[in-house]
């Protein structure tokens, strides 16, 4: 009993390891679902900060019977940071934000990447660290 599972482990997680090396290992990063509440007039510069940040605007809605908007989006999580008080500065504190842990995304470097032709040198460098 004990020698067939312990086997059983073995052979699955070779095969999981044998499945993600063929697969092409690559790295995520994290997802937040931004829900922004903004007016009419600051709707504009909200769009600006999320894209500066990389956001992905899903959908925008007007709340009924006022002039509040509201956006959703998705924001990669390193970019969050500060991401209130830049909503604020500059769109003198009419903007707030909520963030919620949406989702995980694959990064499409590759982490692995060794430039090989010599325009891949000149381009990124010689280094184990370079990154197309």
């Amino acid at each position: 009993g004990a020698q067939l599972s312990g086997q059983l482990i073995s052979t699955t997680r070779e095969v999981a390891r044998e499945a993600v090396l063929a697969a092409g290992a690559r790295l995520v990063e994290a997802f937040y679902l931004c829900e922004a509440s903004t007016t009419a007039a600051m709707l504009g510069r909200t769009y600006a900060v999320l894209g500066r940040r990389r956001g992905r605007v899903l959908r925008e809605g007007m709340q009924e019977g006022s002039d509040v908007f509201t956006v959703l989006a998705y924001l990669p999580a390193q970019e969050s940071f500060g991401l209130a008080d830049e909503l604020r500065r500059e769109t003198s504190g009419t903007t707030s934000a909520q963030l919620m842990l949406s989702h995980w995304e694959r990064i499409p470097e590759d982490p692995f990447f060794v430039p090989t032709t010599e325009d891949e040198k000149e381009e990124f460098g010689e280094g184990s660290d370079v990154v197309p």
